[in-house]
């Protein structure tokens, strides 16, 4: 990880939507947890308006990855000669790989409206403008919670690309904020749900991860779940780098 100390480490936003009861407070305590962090108490940084939680994420950071190596062909005619050359090759260019792969580390902060909260228009727009990422929560033994997520998603999307493109476009377009679709409560489903082709992470081209908020394990390391989390939190990263947040 590359060197720094805590007040030049940068601050991606995530934002969690969802109807109230589907579990997104459980959710924010798991995307945050971490050895250093056990308990709610030591990774949450408050917020009149919002609960907010806390995680570090290493960000890799490429400085121009050495080129593919020209790989030799099998059926070339001095093949054992050939294959030893794909192996040193293989070993040269990951050696190379990970020598050019710096990790950046991010503070990653999970915002959860407190559903006891009236909050001002101005003030939650002001925070829409400044969010790199949405999570989107539904239950899975409440299909209506997945199918208001439209409706939830919306106006903060709307603030996000008004503000942070430097000229207006379609919100759904390609390059919209990176999104990151949840199910909740698998632990409780007797019967496992058909996916939809009509779902609302198909319509954003987005993943989706289904799991117990319960269950610490249900993002264990290099776990399909936790793959997607990273690739997510990258990409939050990424649109933080490529459409920074404008100053008032």
């Amino acid at each position: 990880m590359a060197q720094q100390t805590i007040k030049h480490v940068s601050t991606a936003r995530i934002l969690l939507l969802g109807q109230a009861g589907v579990g997104k407070s459980r959710l924010t305590d798991l995307l945050a947890r971490s050895v250093d962090t056990p308990t709610p108490s030591t990774r949450s940084v408050g917020d009149a308006w919002w609960n907010v939680q806390v995680r570090l994420h290493e960000y890799p950071c490429n400085k121009g990855m050495p080129p593919t190596p020209e790989w030799t062909s099998s059926s070339s005619p001095s093949s054992s000669h050939s294959s030893e050359r794909l192996g040193s090759s293989c070993k040269l260019f990951r050696r190379r790989a990970e020598a050019a792969c710096d990790m950046i580390p991010y503070f990653v902060e999970f915002y959860d409206l407190k559903s006891s909260m009236r909050m001002p228009r101005e003030h939650r727009n002001r925070l829409f403008r400044n969010i790199d990422g949405i999570i989107l929560v539904y239950d899975l033994l409440d299909m209506s919670s997945h199918d208001n997520l439209h409706d939830l998603l919306y106006h903060p999307l709307r603030q996000i690309c008004r503000h942070r493109h430097k000229r207006l476009r379609p919100i759904l377009k390609r390059r919209h904020v990176p999104i990151l679709v949840v199910g909740t409560k698998l632990d409780m489903l007797k019967t496992r749900r058909l996916r939809r082709s009509g779902g609302i992470a198909g319509q954003l081209g987005a993943d989706e991860i289904l799991l117990n908020c319960l269950d610490p394990d249900s993002l264990a390391e290099k776990s399909r779940n936790e793959g997607k989390l990273r690739k997510f939190l990258n990409n939050a990263v990424d649109f933080k780098q490529y459409f920074p947040a404008r100053r008032y």
